[in-house]
């Protein structure tokens, strides 16, 4: 009797998952379906026949098209919906590279060069480009951990190198301009906020009525990945905006279902104004800018904006340095 035959046991339930034992180790199929437990043993035991299957104990040869039906069964119960996301659409960008018959442990380096080389042809930003390398490791890193294969093959390429932008800012008169030229009241609202608050994108898009004080004239952003819980002082503009609302329930800004839906109206209303080269986060550069510009220091610039770490406020320090030509006129000793 052929004794690879003998060394498979065929899969087995424990739990809610399929398992089957190779050499009386026992390794997950990593599904909860009988049906699909039995398609993905059968492969694995042609394989095994065959002589093609290595280490079967350690690590299993699958492909790419098959691992991502799997992956994404996996995650999309298991992640959060937003890291589940960006997690798909890396591996999408993948599957559009490779054959999805292609097997995992063939993916290299050669793999992201050509994700990289097409992201550029289509001019995505390199935080977008790296958006992709850096979840694509981290849908890698499951497919080490389910031993299909040793390593992760882009565990280590390096990043796309961003170019510095210095923050770009609308003077006064543009920001009047440019809020002139917003037909939508709703729109020009959300506008108005960002731009006398200099609040990041999430933090007015989850912003709620129960952290509106109107009798202290102050407002709560709620603790974040990158930001403190703490009361901001209210401008009046702003107020005015909270005022004219009657609904003050839930989310203050409850039209915009999606925070990617408020960046695109935005971008498309600076467009219109004729600021293409603007986009949502400049309306808190604008915010910060225009205050350094009018001598604000950049201590209070960086207590507004929710800056943890001083050194992220100086990058308005060529700004702020404008006043101060103005303050030594004002010295009117004369020498001898």
């Amino acid at each position: 009797m052929n004794k690879n035959i003998m060394a498979i046991r065929k899969p087995f339930k424990r739990g809610d998952f399929w398992y089957y034992e190779i050499n009386r180790k026992r390794v997950s199929l990593k599904t909860k379906d009988k049906a699909k437990a039995l398609r993905i043993f059968n492969e694995i035991k042609r394989e095994y026949l065959a002589g093609r299957l290595k280490q079967l104990t350690k690590e299993k040869s699958i492909s790419l098209g098959d691992f991502a039906a799997e992956y994404l069964e996996w995650a999309e119960t298991t992640q959060i919906y937003k890291t589940f996301r960006a997690n798909r659409l890396a591996l999408n960008k993948i599957l559009a590279i490779e054959s999805a018959s292609k097997r995992l442990d063939q993916l290299s380096h050669k793999t992201i060069d050509k994700l990289v080389a097409q992201s550029r042809k289509k001019k995505l930003k390199p935080a977008s480009i790296n958006n992709y390398i850096s979840h694509a490791r981290m849908v890698m890193n499951k497919a080490v951990e389910w031993k299909y294969v040793k390593e992760n093959p882009f565990a280590s390429c390096k990043l796309v190198k961003k170019t510095k932008r210095p923050p770009a800012f609308l003077s006064p008169e543009q920001c009047t301009e440019f809020l002139a030229s917003v037909t939508d009241n709703e729109l020009k609202k959300l506008i108005i906020s960002y731009l006398f608050t200099g609040r990041r994108r999430e933090e007015l898009f989850n912003l709620e009525w129960k952290d509106i004080d109107f009798e202290r004239n102050s407002y709560l952003i709620r603790r974040s990945k990158t930001h403190l819980s703490k009361h901001y002082p209210m401008h009046p503009t702003f107020r005015e905006v909270l005022e004219s609302y009657e609904d003050r329930t839930g989310r203050v800004f409850k039209k915009w279902l999606h925070i990617d839906t408020i960046s695109k109206h935005v971008k498309q209303a600076l467009i219109n104004a004729g600021f293409e080269d603007f986009r949502l986060h400049d309306l808190r550069h604008t915010f910060a800018s225009n205050l350094a510009e009018a001598g604000e220091s950049l201590h209070s610039i960086g207590e507004l904006l929710g800056h943890t770490d001083k050194r992220t406020t100086e990058i308005y320090a060529h700004l702020s340095s404008g006043h101060l030509t103005q303050s030594i006129q004002k010295l009117t000793y004369q020498p001898e």
